[in-house]
């Protein structure tokens, strides 16, 4: 991804949010409130929703051999893209960098592996590494390769070779436009399962001014961030193992004492599709970063991703809302429908 510098974005929040919503995940900073954590759960069903769709006619096979075998995926569908100036963990909203949403999955595969469409069409040459095909109105982008084709040439699926995976990427980046809006390739891919579960790992909370404050005092405006992350249902080979990915969907909601749900939201969904790239920090809060991240000039080799989810629109005005006791919950769902949930005991009093 380009190191360049994007446009200040409206309403930038404070850089103390990234604090307060880091260090309750991390054990930084001061002592963690003492709350109640009521229920963490994570659920695999036995039949996900991916092992019992029917095939359409928009599938397709895997761009590598062999075809008809899932292959890993190091890199998801709505995953941020984070090359920020500020140090480590410390970006928000407005600050230089760039910020983006992951559009397409990265499938691992060895340098050399060879690349072919998907779907066949005609082959239009991007880059020196990437490579489009258009089929109707779809277009298949094919990046990370040494490409072998022309532009304007028909290829065909599972037989034209597009190209070969270039070192040191370890992986081909693999996108679907339909009439130019980005989609979530596993809607298509096949064969694809998953039998891993997301996990909500974390609350935290501050004040509209940014401060990190305690959920058993909840008054006035309030943003409230959830650290979510999920596992890759291949483990991915070589030191691309074991790092997340991004939950396709996190929502979240309150529940009073007497069970009624008093506010909920949708945080995130790139099951089908993802925002504009300039909703990246109405999605992700501050305090979140890549596999891998670059801060300040600095390339963090080795280090997880950390997701922060922007579970309230801006703020939250708890005034609308009685004092008392109350139970914040938020659920991690991937694509297949394998979910992870957190459950906390907050109180409101304004």
């Amino acid at each position: 991804m380009p190191g360049r510098t994007v446009a200040a974005m409206p309403a930038a929040r404070p850089v103390l949010l990234a604090v307060a919503l880091m260090a309750l995940a991390s054990g930084c900073g001061a002592a963690r409130p003492t709350r109640i954590v009521i229920r963490r759960t994570e659920r695999v069903g036995a039949s996900t929703r991916c092992g019992i769709r029917r095939r359409s006619k928009k599938d397709y096979s895997w761009p590598i051999k062999p075809f008809e075998k899932q292959h890993p995926i190091r890199g998801g569908f709505g995953d941020p893209r984070t090359i920020s100036e500020e140090t480590l963990g410390t970006d928000d909203a407005g600050d230089p960098g760039d910020y983006s949403f992951h559009n397409g999955i990265d499938i691992a595969a060895k340098d050399g592996t060879p690349v072919y469409p998907v779907v066949s069409g005609r082959a239009h040459v991007i880059d020196h590494d990437a490579v489009g095909v258009r089929a109707g109105r779809r277009v298949f982008r094919y990046m990370h390769i040494k490409v072998l084709v022309r532009s304007r040439e028909h290829v065909i699926a599972g037989v034209t070779e597009l190209g070969t995976v270039i070192a040191p990427f370890h992986h081909v980046h693999f996108t679907e436009i339909d009439r130019e809006r980005v989609v979530n390739p596993l809607l298509h891919i096949r064969p694809y399962v998953d039998r891993t579960a997301p996990e909500v790992r974390a609350f935290a909370f501050a004040d509209h001014t940014g401060g990190r404050i305690d959920g058993n005092r909840l008054s006035g405006d309030v943003i409230v961030g959830g650290e979510a992350e999920d596992v890759p249902p291949m483990r991915v080979p070589g030191v691309w193992g074991g790092y997340p990915l991004a939950p396709a969907l996190v929502r979240s909601s309150l529940t009073s004492s007497s069970g009624r749900v008093v506010w909920r939201r949708v945080a995130a969904d790139f099951m089908r599709t993802e925002p504009p790239q300039r909703k990246f920090w109405d999605v992700y809060a501050s305090g979140t970063y890549q596999n891998f991240p670059v801060f300040d000039h600095h390339y963090y080799w080795g280090l997880p991703g950390r997701y922060v989810f922007l579970l309230t629109h801006g703020s939250l005005d708890t005034n609308q809302f009685a004092n008392g006791s109350y139970t914040l919950r938020a659920t991690a769902e991937d694509f297949c429908g394998n979910t992870g949930t957190l459950s906390e005991g907050v109180s409101i009093e304004n």
